[in-house]
């Protein structure tokens, strides 16, 4: 099993921290080069969860015996994307899976609290246009990028990261979080479309629908552990772990994930039922 990751390169985006974090060092774990992306080289101090990108990258390599590079840019701008590849092209070659978890909903001003709160009919633009670029323009650019280093090899694999919040809607009322609500499902709707694209020539694309997951940043942002669940719900519906997300996405870049392509995947502990 694992012979079929060996020395593939792995590209995920937002993966300082975070979900992202995790899923790449799954991936190195199974034998992958990876590509270590961030923003800056210091948006993970934030979270506490480190001191540099280069730290990350400098650690992966070291523990899992793979080539792990660093690439940051903003990922929404073409000409930030074409340099981030061409590093990855120089440094390790060809991409063979790409992993978007880029995103979250803590973008421009959606979430101060002077903040326009009626995203359907009182928005501020441009922290709608923030959001869409942070969650979708960034996916997209990366996907048409790394397209002709697939259909080269003829092989290849992308996974993006939606949101519960892109499912069933925003359950707060309408705070900042709507305008995240947007861009993730768009998000659900663009892996589906990719993968009508992409199915002949045999790339699988799907998208990982995360739940409340226990990450260094939720915590920040919601307190405490998250470790008991919230009163008078559930311990699956509410806490799930990094890995959950991170064993999805390696075993969709694998061998298991070869006819399974266009897929919108809860993982949320069946917080919700209804179709995405």
């Amino acid at each position: 099993m694992e012979a079929y990751y060996k020395g593939k390169i792995a590209w995920v985006t937002g993966s300082a921290r975070g979900l992202g974090r995790c899923v790449v060092e799954m991936l190195a774990e199974k034998g992958c080069d990876v590509v270590v992306s961030a923003r800056n080289q210091t948006n993970l101090r934030s979270s506490g969860e480190g001191n540099s990108v280069d730290e990350v990258a400098e650690s992966i390599a070291k523990k899992y015996g793979v080539r792990a590079i660093v690439v940051c840019g903003e990922l929404s701008k073409e000409e930030e994307v074409a340099r981030c590849l061409a590093e990855i092209h120089e440094k390790l070659g060809k991409v063979s899976y790409l992993v978007c978890a880029a995103g979250g909903g803590n973008v421009g001003t959606a979430l101060k609290k002077d903040c326009p709160t009626d995203y359907a009919s009182n928005f501020d633009l441009s922290s709608v246009k923030a959001m869409l670029d942070h969650n979708l323009i960034s996916a997209m650019l990366c996907c048409r990028a790394v397209i002709p280093d697939m259909l080269e090899a003829k092989f290849g694999r992308i996974v993006t990261f939606g949101s519960i919040a892109g499912c069933g809607g925003n359950k707060n009322g309408n705070d900042g979080f709507a305008a995240y609500s947007m861009a993730k499902s768009a998000i659900h709707q663009y892996t589906r479309l990719l993968a009508k694209r992409l199915r002949h020539d045999g790339i699988p694309v799907n998208c990982i629908i995360p739940g409340n997951i226990n990450t260094p940043t939720t915590r920040i942002r919601f307190g405490g552990d998250r470790a008991k669940p919230v009163e008078g719900l559930s311990r699956l519906e509410h806490v799930g772990r990094p890995e959950d997300i991170a064993h999805l996405a390696a075993f969709l870049c694998g061998p298991g994930g070869e006819y399974i392509s266009g897929q919108l995947i809860r993982v949320d502990g069946a917080e919700q039922l209804s179709p995405c």
